[in-house]
């Protein structure tokens, strides 16, 4: 079987990160005022989303990028309107940033006039620090960037379970077999190649091979120091083996002489683009508006090289309104929000009823192994094995 492929261009860089260590110790009563907590912090108010963005006036006209939505069905799925109404004053911990979100959550907030959204944006490490670190955190809603981020949460006892008609909407791929947290979206991993060097079906669909392929002898570019990497790798190591995963790393390092990428998968997809390498390893959305046909995604199959990760949304523990905190998650899902993703973010639904974009493969032509997302919670043994090999 060929490698499905598609021609895309360069678009802004992942904003997955890594769950770092953690030593959580026993929480107490909230003893400072939220607001000013929050402003501290350094929180947004998604209304201020807005003015960043150049929103207009007319709310039918934020959802989604115009250019790829013209001539695409109506979204299936449950509508924004017939979802609980939202109310009160919620705050969200973000590990995916305002770019890619801000002007969705500003559209919720702005369907309700008593809803009131803040939003902090940071590192998806350094909201679990924080978190770890509160004596009682104020967020109703972490948003991760990565399955890992969320499952790390659950393990601590910060996350509560989510309604079934909250998890009813997703397919079942894309949730916590355990209810407390659920996708919005999925990204494939997938090769980045330069097309004025390969064509799609001159590419391997074997992970492993681009390791042992001369063609690819300091020609191929890697982001070891991103989440959506570390997972990758992760998924590696407990498919295929701590050894084969090692030999793998070692002989992209020794024999390939992969170079590593200079500022995450944008650079990445840049480098490949500009022909400064002929492929590099990247999430199939970081792909987009390059300017050009320079640069084509090709897809491993049934290897860790095939494997999709979701980013998502959990209802924290310490929310003083868990119903409300359930809600905005379920808005996450609807027709709506989908259809904002599947335009403007590029990665593919999570919910029947919104398809991915034509421009990008179709999921059925994906062969991910099968494989528990929860498993990618710990990246500790990891990131020591590219520390070891010098790679981090």
């Amino acid at each position: 079987m060929q490698p499905a492929a598609v021609i895309l261009s360069v678009m802004h860089g992942s904003d997955g990160t890594r769950v770092p260590g953690h030593d959580h110790g026993g929480r107490r009563s909230r003893s400072y005022d939220r607001r000013r907590f929050l402003a501290a912090a350094g929180v947004v108010s998604a209304g201020v989303v807005s003015g960043c963005l150049g929103l207009g006036d007319d709310e039918s006209d934020v959802l989604g990028d115009p250019e790829y939505r013209e001539g695409r069905p109506d979204p299936g799925g449950v509508s924004i309107e017939e979802m609980p109404d939202l109310n009160g004053d919620l705050t969200i911990y973000s590990g995916r940033s305002q770019p890619r979100i801000g002007e969705l959550i500003e559209y919720v907030e702005a369907q309700y006039d008593e809803l009131t959204i803040e939003v902090r944006y940071d590192d998806t490490a350094d909201l679990i620090s924080t978190i770890e670190t509160e004596a009682e955190t104020p967020a109703d809603v972490f948003y991760g960037s990565e399955t890992q981020s969320m499952t790390h949460l659950k393990d601590e006892g910060y996350t509560v379970e989510l309604p079934d008609e909250v998890i009813d909407l997703v397919d079942t791929g894309s949730i916590d077999p355990d209810g407390h947290w659920t996708g919005f979206t999925r990204r494939f991993r997938a090769m980045a190649y330069n097309r004025d060097a390969y064509d799609a079906d001159e590419l391997p669909d074997d992970i492993f091979a681009y390791a042992e392929d001369e063609r690819f002898q300091d020609e191929i570019m890697w982001p070891p120091d991103q989440g959506s990497f570390q997972a990758f790798l992760t998924s590696m190591r407990l498919l295929h083996g701590e050894e084969e995963t090692r030999s793998w790393v070692q002989s992209m390092t020794d024999d390939q002489g992969v170079e590593a990428s200079p500022g995450g998968d944008s650079a990445l997809a840049q480098a490949v683009g500009d022909g400064e390498v002929s492929v590099g390893l990247t999430n199939h959305y970081v792909v987009r508006d390059h300017g050009g046909d320079s640069v084509g995604l090709a897809f491993t199959s049934d290897d860790a090289g095939a494997m999709y990760n979701v980013t998502g949304g959990a209802v924290m523990a310490d929310s003083d309104d868990t119903e409300t905190a359930a809600n905005f998650v379920q808005h996450m899902l609807s027709a709506e929000a989908q259809e904002y993703f599947a335009t403007t973010t590029w990665e593919y639904p999570v919910i029947d009823g919104v398809a991915p974009l034509e421009e990008l493969p179709g999921t059925d032509e994906f062969e991910p192994p099968e494989f528990d997302l929860n498993e990618l919670d710990d990246p500790d043994p990891t990131l020591e094995l590219l520390r070891e090999e010098d790679v981090l």
